[in-house]
């Protein structure tokens, strides 16, 4: 389980140490105490027996903790090594302490009497405490430690679905981008073209200099909206027509990168795309009275004299921004769209004021 120098085992192994150690300083203590009251000179011998005990214990106990240490609270092995120290302790305690005072080994019978009283009156005091303690301690630092696994086993789970997302969704705009490119060239408007491809590698350069960061701020979103927008632009020409309304004070609240793009997307293709005359949009960001910022798109109906007028809805891009904000943001974030009742469409986005700062811690 724990590697016997990892320090969850150090810190174990002393406070085993530190209680053993207080508990042979409160027996010396109690001679003392018992001298002042009665008189009674201080032993030695006492003192001698108390201290070898308490080293005696300290060793075996440490040895019995390795198996903990090693195999964990649950084994049996460890329980089985945990009641033969026991034993070993005892017996070694008072066959010590009888050559010691009595020069000599008791006989059985008189000597099982003195292992009973060592048993109950020392060894359970200076052995079991002090290895409760102990494997109480690694029993918190287990669950911990499971805790910790957990814990990195879900940040694995949730980094691996992000991730999926990103890769849908990156590819997802460069294609339309790309496609875009493609037009402006069969239509022989080269100059076009080149500075679609300026605006297109700023966008490539944005989606591979942020690996490894899933969120990104409002105003680097608005750049890169921007970019893919007058890329568009040079296709449909007076056909989109784009109005920003961003308030102040907005431009570093953290958002899922990539999560403006879809939304300006779905005005391009599902309405731009298919109208013969302009299509007037709103991009706003603002901060409501409950504190959250919120983030809206509006494209304006699709005249009804278009034949291939198409309904918009919530398609791939919104249905994985939706994924990822909640992700992200664990609920507190919402994205909702709708249609309007003339044949408007509108996409909002609801963030929880989180700085990009206070979103990487």
């Amino acid at each position: 389980m724990f590697n016997r120098l990892s320090p969850s085992a150090v810190k174990i192994r002393a406070v085993g140490v530190a209680l053993s150690l207080v508990m042979m300083l409160t027996q010396f203590l109690a001679g003392y105490m018992m001298h002042e009251v009665t008189g009674a000179p201080v032993s030695v011998v006492g003192l001698l027996d108390t201290t070898l005990s308490t080293l005696l214990g300290l060793v075996i106990g440490q040895v019995v903790l390795t198996f903990f240490l090693h195999d964990g609270v649950e084994s049996r092995r460890a329980w089985i090594a945990a009641g033969a120290g026991l034993v070993l302790y005892t017996i070694a305690d008072t066959c010590m302490v009888t050559l010691i005072e009595h020069k000599s080994l008791f006989p059985l019978s008189r000597g099982l009497l003195f292992f009973g009283i060592r048993l109950t009156a020392n060894v359970l005091w200076m052995y079991g405490v002090w290895l409760g303690v102990a494997i109480l301690l690694l029993s918190q630092e287990e669950v911990a430690e499971e805790r910790r696994k957990s814990l990195l086993l879900e940040r694995a789970q949730f980094e691996t679905r992000l991730s999926f997302l990103e890769s849908q969704i990156n590819p997802h705009f460069l294609f339309n981008a790309l496609n875009t490119v493609a037009s402006l060239i069969v239509l022989d408007r080269s100059g076009d073209a080149r500075e679609a491809v300026v605006h297109l590698g700023h966008l490539l350069r944005r989606s591979l200099s942020g690996e490894g960061s899933p969120l990104a701020s409002l105003s680097e979103e608005i750049t890169a909206a921007r970019a893919y927008l007058t890329i568009e632009k040079l296709r449909f020409g007076d056909r989109l027509d784009v109005d920003w309304q961003i308030g102040k004070g907005l431009d570093w609240v953290a958002m899922p990168r990539f999560s403006l793009q879809p939304l300006v997307e779905n005005v391009v293709r599902h309405a731009v795309a298919h109208a013969d005359t302009t299509i007037h949009a709103r991009i706003t960001a603002e901060t409501r009275r409950d504190g959250h910022v919120e983030i809206a798109v509006w494209n304006e109906a699709i005249p009804a004299s278009n034949a291939d007028r198409p309904s918009q809805g919530c398609g791939v891009g919104l249905k994985n921004l939706e994924q990822r904000l909640d992700l992200l943001f664990a609920g507190e974030a919402s994205l909702t769209a709708r249609p309007g009742p003339d044949g408007s469409f509108e996409a909002r986005i609801v963030l929880p004021v989180a700085r990009l700062a206070e979103a990487a811690e």
